[in-house]
């Protein structure tokens, strides 16, 4: 794997993702990118491909869109996670529990059954998870990469 090169304002653009999708719930575009840091559209694009390629970001396919900012999903899923009356989502049931671990705050947290499509409840509060249940991984974590949507 070739060694990525990030510029401080990759790193401040990241910065700016992981802020605005905790504040408000969504992800900005590269447009907004390209607007709060005054640099052309494509030199936002640029950042955001950088940051895919060092997996530091997650992109959709073929776009510059945000898909994943781990722990965070920048698109709706099954893991729904409410902090500080945000909603956030989750890639997974292990990133429910590490948005509210990265955040250092409370959580409530709804999940989908995958099969049943029953809604499951948790929250973690004062750092320790409430709740019952159990957790399946489909992989293990070294296959993870391999197919990061379907882990």
């Amino acid at each position: 794997m070739a060694t990525i090169s990030l510029t401080q304002q990759d790193w401040d653009i990241r910065l700016y993702l992981y802020q605005t999708l905790v504040q408000t719930g969504h992800a900005p575009s590269h447009e907004e990118i390209a607007t709060q840091f005054s640099i052309p559209i494509d030199e936002a694009q640029q950042a955001l491909h950088r940051l895919n390629e060092a997996h530091l970001i997650f992109l959709q396919p073929n776009t510059y869109d945000l898909m994943m900012l781990f722990p965070l999903s920048a698109i709706e899923t099954d893991y729904q996670v409410t902090v500080d009356g945000v909603q956030l989502y989750a890639n997974c049931a292990w990133d429910s529990l590490g948005i509210p671990a990265m955040l250092n705050k409370d959580a409530q947290i709804t999940v989908r059954h995958p099969i049943s499509r029953q809604a499951l409840t948790y929250a973690v509060s004062d750092g320790a998870l409430q709740g019952e249940g159990v957790v399946h991984f489909a992989k293990p974590f070294i296959e993870w990469y391999d197919d990061l949507v379907d882990t």
